[in-house]
């Protein structure tokens, strides 16, 4: 009995040990040690460069600007960037649901305009959140992602 009772704790320590190993969620990145770094953004106060609107990647071009957003914890203001024009205005956190107030942005005519009014409306819609590692993806409803972000290092 004492034999088995010991063979299922360390069966229970191994399994441990592989999922913490193996867990996808935590993004493993190296420093200039070239140790081993957990990265985990906070959800405030970085800075989420847009990687996928609406399911297609977003990459930079030369006549489009990074889009990106930061939302700040003082008074819940959101700034960023559309790809043409800054813009700011107000955001909401209530458990993982998340909704944008009226933005405001400059009104720079450029090429990649029709990218930034996408990123807009993709705002617009967007009532939840969710965070994992260094990616925040917005969706509309609890399962529809219209937008993805990685924290810029």
């Amino acid at each position: 009995m004492k034999i088995r009772f010991e063979i299922i704790i360390t069966a229970l320590i191994g399994f441990g040990a592989i999922y913490m190993n193996c867990n996808p969620s935590n993004k493993m990145i190296k420093d200039s040690a070239d140790a081993t770094t957990l990265v985990k953004a906070p959800l405030q106060e970085t800075h989420w460069t847009l990687v996928e609107l609406m399911g297609k990647p977003v990459t930079d071009t030369p006549e489009r600007k990074e889009m990106y957003l930061i939302l700040h914890k003082d008074q819940n203001r959101v700034e960023g960037n559309g790809g043409c024009n800054a813009f700011s205005g107000t955001y909401v956190l209530k458990n993982n649901e998340i909704s944008f107030g009226p933005l405001v942005s400059t009104k720079v005519f450029c090429p990649a305009l029709t990218y930034e009014n996408e990123f807009f409306k993709a705002l617009s819609t967007a009532n939840h959140y969710y965070l994992k590692s260094d990616t925040l993806s917005l969706t509309k409803g609890k399962i529809m992602r219209v937008a993805k972000f990685i924290a810029k290092q």
